[in-house]
């Protein structure tokens, strides 16, 4: 199979981790905090800013951890599409960010033009925020979509809901974009980003201390965590994790030599759990993540605890479960309870980045509903030890039509390369007719 384009941001992330190269930091707006607290944790949205998160912290050891030294730090949401570059009304985008193309922020603009709150509650279990986000790479343009979060405290724990309502008038379906889900800078003090990259997840294997060099273009290091977390953390092990069971692929590392607990301090560490996404106009589109602050060894025991230890289950009722297609189009929203892909030729559908071991799940199941010509798909899969995809690793499908539901098995194991860890399935169309439909409704590996 031919490789995934991905979308060029490496700029954006480049620019938002150096303010010398924005606008002065005084021409922040005054804070509106809101808090939620318990006894072991206190998070702080600013009403000013889209409700982004600008404050975290310990009850056990004081002090903000987060960064907010311009408007595209912070926690926030951050997403990602077509055209490139996205020039609404004739609007240009500053020249730096031409590339960008659509991108919402919760925080603000590259010109300093801060979100707008719409509405927010706090009954002090719950505080939740409704913003129109600004496009990052426009002066004072705001998104054609509405950001809302649900934040709830559990122990040490963080637990956030997020959701994107796009409002686009331009209905153009665009390739997949990479997805911050939530984008997370904190203090440079925070200068160790670590995590499980090992192909024994779950064990007490040791952990990886995960570096970059943020001189280079792309300033961020891609990784796979293959305990869906990942946390920065100081030199005695202590910080914040962030955790998304269903993710696999994270972005981090550290900008500038400096280490500082200054949150407006020019260094900043990141990171984020990343999803590749066809980003709908008119898409509703929610995830779940988790943050904790602690101890490495504490972080990693929470985290794992709640965990899915089996392996993935994709339903597609209401979404495409972070599955993207490419070199075609599907129905769209809204969703009509399953996946619906016309069979023309070289079409891809790709799976998220998760992780499982073979041997835990030698066959592939799929139900499906088929009543057009027989058709014929390979299925395809990648391996941590082997990342891209090649025609060694797939397995072919021949799809006969049916009047009803089908379910096809698989048996991936029959082949020698199905193998060690596998971090994702793909399907590619090889024989069918355009104007025949694949209703896809489900892919199940199985134990």
């Amino acid at each position: 199979m031919r490789p995934l384009r991905r979308q060029r941001w490496s700029l954006l992330l480049l620019l938002m981790a150096n303010p010398a190269l924005l606008p002065a930091a005084s021409r922040l707006p005054e804070p509106r905090m809101t808090f939620l607290e318990n006894d072991e944790v206190r998070i702080g949205m600013d009403l000013n800013l889209g409700g982004a998160v600008t404050f975290l912290e310990s009850r056990r050891r004081p002090g903000n951890l987060i960064n907010s030294a311009d408007l595209g730090r912070q926690i926030q949401m951050s997403h990602y599409s077509g055209p490139w570059p996205f020039e609404p009304e004739g609007r240009k985008p500053a020249p730096e960010w031409a590339g960008l193309g659509w991108n919402p922020i919760q925080t603000g603009d590259c010109r300093f033009n801060p979100s707008r709150t719409l509405d927010h509650r706090n009954d002090g279990r719950e505080l939740y925020i409704r913003c129109t986000p600004m496009q990052w790479p426009l002066d004072n343009v705001p998104g054609d979509c509405t950001f809302e979060t649900w934040t709830t405290l559990e122990g040490p724990l963080v637990r956030m809901r997020f959701r994107c309502t796009n409002q686009r008038a331009d209905r153009t379906f665009y390739r997949p974009c990479p997805q911050e889900l939530p984008a997370v800078y904190t203090i440079s003090r925070l200068s160790r980003l670590m995590s499980y990259t090992g192909d024994r997840p779950f064990s007490g294997d040791a952990l990886t201390h995960v570096k970059n060099d943020w001189r280079k273009p792309w300033p961020w290091t891609r990784f796979i965590a293959t305990e869906r977390w990942a946390a920065l953390v100081d030199d005695t092990d202590w910080g914040l994790g962030v955790f998304k069971d269903d993710a696999g692929e994270f972005h981090g590392g550290l900008h500038g030599d400096e280490r500082s607990s200054d949150p407006k301090h020019g260094s900043t560490a990141y990171v984020a759990p990343i999803h590749l996404e066809n980003f709908d106009h008119n898409i509703v589109y929610e995830h779940r993540t988790e943050l904790a602050v602690g101890d490495l060894a504490t972080l990693r025991r929470l985290f794992n605890d709640r965990a899915t230890k089996g392996p993935p289950v994709w339903r597609f009722t209401a979404d495409r479960q972070h599955w993207t297609l490419h070199e075609g189009q599907d129905q769209g929203f809204p969703w009509p309870g399953s996946w619906r892909v016309p069979l023309k030729p070289a079409t891809r559908l790709v799976g998220p980045i998760q992780s499982w071991r073979a041997e835990s799940a030698p066959t592939v199941e799929l139900r499906l509903v088929h009543r057009g010509k027989p058709a014929r798909l390979w299925i395809a899969w990648r391996r941590l030890d082997a990342d891209a995809w090649h025609e060694s690793r797939r397995l072919p499908l021949q799809l006969k039509p049916a009047p009803d539901e089908q379910r096809i098995r698989i048996r991936l194991a029959d082949s020698a390369e199905y193998r060690g860890l596998l971090t994702g399935l793909a399907l590619e169309i090889a024989e069918g007719l355009p104007s025949d439909t694949l209703e896809l409704r489900s892919i199940e590996m199985v134990p």
